[in-house]
């Protein structure tokens, strides 16, 4: 079982190209918070600095360097000044006269350095895959130095880039797509750096606890105990909850709780299955019980998911 690709398939996201930019220095762009969406810059010339809320941070980004600001935070991009005079994102495109069309061409002086990107965003459902949306840092910065490491998603950023300037029937879509890939691509990549990694995903490389993780993603309808959990990752009781608690904050079956209401929320929206069944499909054999749990879970029951869909 990989745990991981099974923790990524519960989160639903929706691509969308903004823009692609020529930004001539000095210039500099706020973009505003926005709740359930992560944003992405991928640089396709130039170089440029950004700065997200929260952060005192200065991130460069050069030539082939992708970030992904992946809650939301507010953050600004900047070139060519100590203290570029800064403008929001939509007062931008209003000034320089963007149409939808083509590149977004703003700055100041015409012949100084122009930085090209290729920007946009994507939508999450947030009830939709809360437990890894919730460990995902403020921001992932991926090098191009790194990004050469995996030569499929090397070509997978050249692709965009080309389609981006291109404009081919069905562009968008194409983009739209590989970005999706391209976050993924960016979690697992971020996943594997044991210096920066949050609390879940050093959880997953935990040995023993990554047996744990494994059995109750292939058996979540089990009648799952603190003791037979800890007897899947070789542990003690003692041990698995202080582990847990040391690595997750959580208890053994609070983690168990989490991960069954999130197959339970996909199943709603996602099968025709009638809600006993799939209470007893994540291993409640009591409705009430199910009910209880998923409304403290996600503050609305089970019936209403199914009639009004994905939360706003």
């Amino acid at each position: 079982m990989d745990v991981l690709s099974d923790i990524l398939r519960s989160v639903h996201i929706q691509g969308s190209l903004y823009f692609r930019t020529a930004f001539n220095a000095p210039w500099g762009v706020s973009v505003p918070r926005y709740s359930n969406v992560s944003r992405y810059h991928l640089v396709t010339r130039g170089s440029c600095w950004a700065t997200v809320e929260g952060h005192d941070e200065k991130i460069k980004l050069e030539k082939g360097d992708l970030i992904f600001v992946t809650n939301g935070a507010s953050h600004d991009l900047f070139c060519g000044a100590s203290d570029p005079p800064f403008l929001p994102v939509d007062a931008v495109v209003q000034e320089s006269g963007f149409d939808g069309t083509g590149a977004l061409v703003w700055g100041g002086d015409k012949d100084g350095e122009t930085t090209a990107l290729v920007c946009g965003h994507f939508e999450f459902d947030h009830e939709r895959g809360k437990m890894l949306l919730s460990e995902l840092p403020p921001y992932i910065h991926i090098p191009n130095t790194e990004i050469m490491h995996y030569k499929w998603l090397e070509e997978a950023m050249r692709f965009i880039t080309h389609e981006a300037f291109e404009r081919e029937p069905g562009s968008e879509a194409v983009i739209n797509r590989l970005a999706e890939i391209i976050f993924i691509q960016s979690i697992r990549t971020y996943a594997k750096r044991s210096s920066d990694a949050s609390r879940l995903f050093s959880a997953l490389r935990d040995e023993q606890l990554g047996r744990v993780f494994e059995a109750i993603h292939e058996a979540p309808e089990e009648n799952w105990t603190v003791e037979s959990m800890a007897k899947a990752g070789g542990m003690s009781r003692t041990a698995i909850s202080q582990r847990m608690n040391e690595v997750l904050s959580v208890t053994p079956m609070a983690y168990l709780t989490q991960w069954r209401m999130e197959l339970a929320h996909e199943a709603l929206l996602s099968t025709r299955e009638g809600i006993p069944e799939i209470a007893e499909s994540v291993g409640y054999q009591s409705l009430s019980a199910f009910t209880r749990a998923f409304k403290k879970h996600f503050g609305r029951g089970p019936g209403e998911v199914r009639r009004k869909g994905p939360a706003g």
